[in-house]
Formats: C-alpha cells, sequence, structure tokens
C-alpha cells in the first residue's frame, strides 16, 4: 500500500511524507528500506563510514482535526572507528518511535511548561502531510554511538606513562595526627 518512496533531499532530510487522507480510519502500514545510494549520503549525514540495512516499519492511525498517530521501529547497523582500537566495528540499531503529527498552525499553539521535561511537542505536518522518513532518521541518528568503543576494550590512561601529579592537599595528609609531646593545648 505503499505509494511513496524514500527521497533524500539537498538539505539532508529524508521525505517519506504520507498524507493524511491517504490513511484511512482503520490506520494504515508503512514500510520502506533505504537504497544503496541514499545511504551513502546517509554516512555523511551522521558522520558514520557506513549504513546498511537502514529499514523503517511504521503505523498510522488517524486522530481528530486533521492529526495522526505513528508508532514504529527503525533498524539499521552503522560504521564507525572504535576511539580506543581505532578498528572499524559495527553497531545495531533498533529503536521504537512514537509521535503525534498535528496541523502547523495547532503545533505553533502547543506551550510546554518550562519545568516540563518528560513531554514531547507534536510534530508538524507539512502540506498535510506526516514526514515519517525524517522523524526515523532522526531516531536512528540519536542512537548512534558518540563514542563508539569495541565491546570488551576499555581506555587505560595509565599505559600513557608519567608520574601521577601530586594532588595540592598532600600536604595535609598528616594534619589530623598529633604530636605525642603536645597536649593539645
Amino acid at each position: 500500500m505503499d505509494d511513496c518512496e524514500p527521497r533524500f533531499r539537498d538539505d539532508m532530510t529524508l521525505d517519506y511524507a504520507i498524507r493524511v487522507e491517504d490513511v484511512p480510519p482503520t490506520g494504515r502500514e508503512a514500510r520502506f528500506e533505504l537504497p544503496e545510494q541514499i545511504r551513502a549520503a546517509m554516512t555523511r549525514r551522521f558522520g558514520v563510514n557506513n549504513v546498511d540495512a537502514l529499514k523503517v516499519e511504521a503505523r498510522l492511525v488517524p486522530l481528530d482535526k486533521g492529526c495522526l498517530h505513528v508508532t514504529g521501529t527503525v533498524q539499521g547497523r552503522v560504521e564507525q572507528i572504535c576511539g580506543v582500537t581505532l578498528e572499524p566495528i559495527w553497531t545495531d540499531i533498533s529503536q521504537n518511535f512514537s509521535a503525534e503529527f498535528q496541523p502547523e498552525s495547532m503545533v505553533a499553539k502547543f506551550v510546554i511548561p518550562d519545568d516540563d521535561f518528560e513531554t514531547d511537542p507534536p510534530e508538524a505536518l507539512q502540506d498535510g502531510a506526516a514526514n515519517i522518513g525524517e522523524l526515523a532518521m532522526q531516531v536512528f541518528a540519536m542512537e548512534i554511538p558518540a563514542y563508539p568503543r569495541k565491546e570488551g576494550v576499555a581506555f587505560d590512561a595509565g599505559e600513557l606513562g608519567g608520574e601521577k601529579p601530586a594532588s595540592p592537599f598532600s600536604v595535609l595528609v598528616d594534619f589530623h595526627k598529633t604530636d605525642a609531646d603536645n597536649d593539645g593545648t
């Protein structure tokens, strides 16, 4: 039932938009896998060596007032350089996502109190369509390790050599000890 293909734009966003009127009252499934040329472009966007088998599965359900609720999963693999061994490593990513898409006029009125760190603002429909492609790419990007490390490898600064510098508090080590000849007065 998918009538659109993923498209990579010049601004490095991924378009896979489904119009609100194309979602029946019972909901709609959407599935797509990124072709090799788009995955190659995503390597630049994500700052990784390689992106492999990136696919998205989603379910869209209509809500009141021309809104959509989307739930889904984004899966793929990224190749990065290990920050310790400098060897290439692969990381498998599988992340669920959920979002509500609302018309831009409704999103503009949405207010989140400053002390509310739990509530996510709704996504804006663009020309009456939910861009689940870009939503999934943002979720995927958040799961890419910032500091990739090969499993079981740890950075040991002790191997770099050099003496440990003296603590500025080392002069206080014996401060609490009293002298046997001193009566404490």
